[in-house]
């Protein structure tokens, strides 16, 4: 195929520079070659009398860039395009256009070169405007993001050349000022080398993370050089894989086996998860080729019978591929004492597949078998394609708004909905999207919730739906009063208003005319568009015509599709209160309620359930309020007893030995439906965990059990800490002092492990003996006591705190000079106060995964976070510990916190050891003994969990001193399990299943099925076939739980025995055989959807 020029100046004859033809002649044809050839005639002429930093001519580098192409193999298009991808830059090109591109040499190529001088906006290196400070650097990545999500989807070949082009630019940036380097490799650290991940580009991700790890960390990255160098890697694995091709040359099986060589910044990570330096000859993985898929299973056996595998760390990425299409085989395997080598095995085109990823098929890779990154479809007709930031595609009806993009993602996060960012601009939440918009949505845990607004603009049945269950169940008052305006605005021009007691008499008789238990229900439903209001109005009008106030029998229906119909008590039959009927729908759409034995109604079909409404009054009630003991709770009891005007006949409050808080109100007589409506309302204080009713006659016991409680305080508590009340952890302890001793610059610590397993204990012990040093200044942030805040307010209490750490509180920060520059007030709070002169800051951020329920306000997280990142890596005198509970993967991908966690010091907390446990059992109990028996039972129970030992030995000790014994013994702790255990809610395990590790909703049904499966089985250990067989009439993907097996595995909730599961704790085990069941857990996620 032959390639014309539309230029009048374009050369009729063009060659290609030496350093480019011979590495595309072998697998371009010569119509191929003569389009690039014509490329690169163009790119010269553009390029002509420019030069780089460094002095060489600008067409030096997109030769570079378009020879980094060929080498994997890039077809011409592509190759003509990296010639041409910096035509548009006005400083170092001139005099070619993209019209005359496409004239040239297609629109194919003309399409691809805009799109990559559209990735250019986030931050060319030799631009002109090129921001020098990593925050304005930062907010204009911010800003560019959803054009790369979007290019990521409609081209992401354009995002190949765009890596291809920042791998050049490495080669010259030592000619650039410190500053510049850093900001250039900080953006390819924190944006272009996860593109190459996405993309399966391993190869590439590679040579970036090292080549920006040499900029921002240079004496580490020359420190790992020197202890880790390639031909010592390679000498010191040569004996593994001589034994392997032995063992695989015996039964003549055909593989290439060799070791691939780790990054210097992956070497990097694996030190800090290990704590450790690593053998050489475990440094780099074990790959092994072999001819088919079939064959990888095999060589996975003959693998494992040399040496045995680690427990939990059999990975099977054929079965399930990751989303960036990569398959293959993983295991660790036993080599010696603490010696654990990790192995690959792939067959050819999956390793073709694993290293190259898009670009495989540019080597002869078939089309499904390469990474499977989803192209961009225009959406069908009356539907809009839109995208998330990082490129998935949703689509929603034309008008949808950002309030239907966000329930379309999720429940929660719609409910937590703020505001939305459109193609990087605020906009209204009414404002319709259009097709390709890519949308960000604002979120905020602080009066969170949708308004009945929302209403008037969601477009999707999902959006409606949700927004009116949400508002049904937690603010029924707010929807109410928004359905009595409504009402009333539309009664009101017939010249009925409803203060007027005959149209509210008629009201509630049309209520129940509609199907509403009350007017007030009907109010409800209106505030939650659910009510026909022209219809409403019409029969307001023929009921004043014809004169009837009279309150007709209605009956209420179960089924919520027919709840709304015209209703007519049937002549046949005559139902009445108490009798039991049914519903028919007739032909006409009425429905008809009849007697349950009516003869008419024996041989039709379908019947509606229904029921005579409930008016009768509960003769007395009881209701028992567990929450966390904070001040105030009793008083917003108290007011909201008062303002429900409910006769209440007794009140008693106590705390627990878990330190929660509980109060047991007496109610004289009440009517059910406003008892319904006051628990309601008592759910809805902060922090109370669960509101039930409760027979009257227990009260009296539990104020007999409050008494006797007050004679002794429980030595054991569920809260954190430290000093006399802190057991075990040294070794911990010591770990985290020498980490923030031998802390590089730029480094941060993550302590991470189980919920409730001490992490806080440890910090303030921690804390408590910093703080023994004059040279540290440690300021602690509980971010569940700082959630919701402003990021302004948040950069205040971190001041202030520090403030209060050297023992000037006057020193405090000026919230007015702090809210017109936070960022700068703050670096120059630190530079010039006095007192911090020769001090070390150590910044706790506890429960650090919260730092998103921040609301921004005057700067964002992305700058607050980059702050920290530049003052660790530059000031000196700081470190940052982060502290969070959950699954590792999970936490490393915290959006406000993965750039520094990349390069953090992982340091796990586990469950204590066994002298530590026992003391803790034992220590606290001063007035009672624990029998042997007894200390080893509860050892056994919790797997000396802390927060599992303190909750059974509080209860324990209350039951103790209730029945005035000195003794605990086995019976005791089995009495316990049999008569309490089973009574105590899921408060006290959810965590276990991951409801707040980060896992997703549908994950956490998989942790529920997998944990209920294990518990009711004989066994104690289960496999994953086992489950599977158990499962199966549940609809289950085996991959999706086999990985949320390892990640219960990493939350410590279950164990691996080889390839058996089971619960690590037996507590857990018996509280689920108490509570749960699989029809349980099913009819939940049904609930749930």
């Amino acid at each position: 195929m032959a390639y014309t020029g539309g230029m009048a100046t374009a050369p009729t004859a063009v060659s290609l520079p030496p350093s480019l033809a011979p590495l595309i002649s072998p697998y371009l044809s010569a119509a191929d070659q003569e389009m690039v050839a014509q490329a690169y005639a163009l790119a010269a002429q553009a390029h002509a009398g420019f030069f780089r930093h460094d002095g060489s001519p600008y067409i030096e580098h997109v030769t570079a860039v378009a020879a980094q192409l060929a080498h994997w193999h890039a077809p011409a298009p592509v190759l003509a395009a990296g010639l041409l991808h910096d035509i548009r830059k006005e400083k170092y090109a001139a005099g070619v256009t993209l019209a005359e591109v496409t004239a040239v040499l297609g629109s194919e190529v003309a399409q691809l070169v805009d799109n990559v001088s559209r990735l250019g906006r986030l931050g060319a290196p030799y631009t002109a405007d090129y921001p020098h400070s990593v925050q304005d650097r930062m907010a204009q990545v911010a800003a560019q993001l959803p054009w790369v999500a979007l290019m990521l989807q409609r081209s992401p070949l354009a995002v190949v050349i765009k890596i291809a082009d920042k791998l050049h630019n490495f080669e010259s940036l030592a000619v650039l000022p410190v500053e510049r380097q850093t900001n250039f490799a900080n953006g390819v650290m924190s944006i272009f080398a996860p593109f190459a991940e996405r993309l399966g580009m391993r190869i590439a991700k590679r040579q970036l993370e090292d080549h920006a790890f040499a900029v921002l960390q240079p004496a580490l990255f020359a420190d790992l050089q020197r202890r880790y160098p390639e031909t010592a890697r390679q000498t010191a694995a040569q004996p593994i894989i001589d034994r392997l091709q032995a063992a695989f040359t015996a039964h003549s099986f055909p593989v290439q086996l060799f070791a691939r060589h780790r990054s210097l910044f992956d070497m990097h990570r694996l030190e800090a998860v290990a704590q450790k330096e690593i053998l050489l000859h475990l440094a780099d993985p074990i790959i092994i080729i072999c001819p088919d898929e079939a064959a990888c299973y095999q060589a996975l056996g003959a693998v494992h019978a040399l040496w045995p595998p680690q427990p939990g760390q059999i990975w099977d990425y054929i079965a399930a591929p990751r989303p960036n299409g990569y398959r293959g085989l993983h295991t660790r395997v036993h080599l010696d004492e603490g010696e654990w080598l990790s192995v690959v095995i792939r067959d050819g085109q999956m390793d073709v597949v694993a290293e190259n990823g898009v670009t495989a098929v540019w080597r002869g890779i078939s089309i499904e078998l390469q990474s499977p990154f989803p192209a961009w479809q225009e959406p069908p007709a009356g539907k809009i394609g839109v995208l998330t930031p990082i490129g998935d595609f949703i689509s929603l009806p034309v008008g949808a708004t950002p309030v239907d993009f966000a329930y379309a993602i999720h429940m929660g996060l719609g409910h937590q909905c703020t505001g939305a960012l459109v193609n990087g601009k605020q906009v209204t939440l009414d404002q319709p999207l259009e097709n390709g918009d890519v949308v960000r949505i604002l979120t905020s845990v602080a009066n969170v919730g949708p308004s009945p607004e929302w209403l008037n603009f969601a477009k999707t049945a999902r959006a409606r739906s949700a927004i009116r269950r949400w508002l049904k169940a937690q603010k029924p008052q707010h929807a109410a009063e928004s359905g009595w305006q409504k009402v009333d605005e539309t009664l009101r021009p017939a010249g009925l208003t409803l203060s007027a007691p005959n149209v509210m008499n008629r009201l509630t008789a049309i209520a129940r005319q509609l199907g509403f238990e009350s007017r007030d229900a009907l109010f409800l439903a209106a505030g939650l568009n659910q009510v026909d209001l022209g219809r409403l109005l019409r029969l307001m009008q023929e009921t004043a015509e014809n004169g009837d106030d009279s309150t007709p029998l209605h009956a209420t229906i179960v089924s919520l599709a027919e709840a709304d119909m015209s209703q007519r008590l049937a002549a046949c039959c005559r139902p009445a209160p108490p009798d039991a009927i049914v519903g028919y729908v007739t032909k006409s759409g009425v429905l008809s309620i009849h007697r349950a034995n009516c003869h008419k109604v024996r041989h039709l079909g379908p019947l509606i359930q229904a029921e005579w409404p409930l008016v009768d009054s509960q003769p007395r009630a009881e209701i028992q309020l567990l929450a966390l003991d904070r001040p105030g709770l009793v008083r917003d009891v108290s007011q909201i007893m008062a303002d429900a005007d409910i006769n209440m006949t007794s009140f008693h409050a106590d705390r627990l030995a878990d330190g929660s808080a509980r109060i047991v109100l007496g109610l004289g007589e009440i009517p059910r439906w406003r008892l319904d409506r006051l628990v309601a309302q008592l759910e809805s204080i902060a922090q109370v965990r669960q509101v039930e009713r409760r027979a009257p006659t227990l009260s009296g016991q539990l104020m007999h059990d409050s008494v006797l409680a007050r004679h002794f305080e429980n030595p054991y508590t569920l809260r954190p800490v430290s000093g006399a009340g802190f057991y075990g952890r040294r070794r911990e302890l010591r770990e985290l002092i020498n980490n923030l001793r031998d802390v590089r610059p730029g480094e941060a610590v993550l302590l991470w492990g189980p919920r409730r397993i001490g992490k806080t204990s440890l910090l303030l012990e921690f804390q408590q003996r910093v703080m023994a040093s004059q040279d540290y200044v440690l300021v602690f942030l509980d971010m569940q006591r700082l959630s919701g805040r402003s990021t302004t307010i948040f950069i205040r209490d971190i001041l202030r705190a520090v403030a209060q750490a050297i023992g000037h509180p006057e020193v405090t920060p000026r919230i007015n000079r702090l809210r017109r520059d936070p960022l700068g007030y703050f670096r120059s709070f630190l530079d010039n106060n006095p007192h911090l002169r020769d001090k070390h800051i150590v910044l706790i951020i506890d429960e650090f995964q919260l730092l998103p329920h921040l609301t921004e306000e005057e700067v964002t997280l992305a700058d607050i976070n980059h702050t920290f990142r530049s003052l660790i890596q530059h000031r000196g005198g700081l470190s940052i510990i982060f502290s969070g509970g959950g699954v590792l993967d999970s936490l490393l991908k915290q959006p406000d916190a993965s750039f520094m966690l990349e390069v953090a010091r992982y340091q796990k907390v586990d469950c204590l050891d066994e002298p530590a446990a026992r003391q803790l059992i034992v220590e606290p109990a001063q007035r009672v003994a624990y029998t042997p028996t007894a200390v080893d039972n509860l050892l056994t129970l919790t797997a000396r969990h802390p927060y599992y030992l303190q909750w059974l030995c509080g209860e324990l000790m209350a039951r103790a001193d209730r029945e005035e014994r000195q003794v605990i013994a086995d019976e005791h702790v089995e009495r316990l399990l049999t008569e309490w255990l089973p009574e105590q809610g899921e408060q006290f395990f959810n965590h276990l299943w991951g409801s707040s590790a980060g896992l997703t909703r549908p994950q956490q049904f998989l942790s529920k099925l997998a944990l209920v499966t294990m518990a009711g089985g004989a066994a104690e250990t289960m496999s994953l076939a086992e489950m599977e067989n158990s499962l199966s009439g549940v609809l289950v993907d085996t991959p999706h739980l086999w990985y949320v097996l390892q990640d219960l595995a990493q939350m410590d909730t279950v164990m691996a025995v080889g390839e058996r599961y089971a619960i690590k704790m037996p507590l857990f085990r018996r509280w689920l055989q108490a509570n749960y069941t699989l029809d349980r857990v099913l009819k939940e996620r049904t609930r749930g959807s």
